[in-house]
């Protein structure tokens, strides 16, 4: 089951031989902040698992992470988190079929912007 995906110009695209290991919303204002919406929702992948067109421009956007953006048209892509190389958080909305790929966890929802009503039946991502 191929996955695959594009930024909005299209100058940068993504993908994977494989599902993502999972979905999750995240609500930490970082994230909100580096996608420009009340919620990022990002699928995990196994870093080896994903293929990109061209790299994408990075960001360190902390000490322990780093955003991928299209260097042309600045779509965010991707989320890495330094202490896990192996792994990288890909933005569901860049995905060419993100309804097929539901989320199943929230992470940091005591971040979360009091109105926003989306999957609460949802799980915390597991700690560990």
């Amino acid at each position: 089951m191929p996955v695959s995906g594009a930024c909005l110009c299209g100058a940068v695209r993504f993908e994977a031989a494989v599902p993502p290991r999972r979905v999750t919303h995240c609500h930490c204002e970082m994230c909100r902040k580096a996608t420009g919406a009340a919620v990022a929702t990002f699928a995990t992948f196994e870093s080896s698992k994903v293929r990109w067109s061209c790299d994408p421009a990075r960001y360190d956007s902390s000490d322990r992470g780093w955003r991928g953006y299209c260097p042309k048209c600045g779509s965010s892509l991707c989320f890495g988190y330094k202490p896990r190389p192996e792994r990288i958080y890909i933005a569901i909305g860049i995905f060419d079929n993100p309804g097929e790929f539901p989320a199943g966890f929230h992470d940091n929802r005591g971040s979360k912007i009091d109105w926003l009503h989306v999957d609460d039946h949802l799980p915390d991502v597991p700690q560990g």
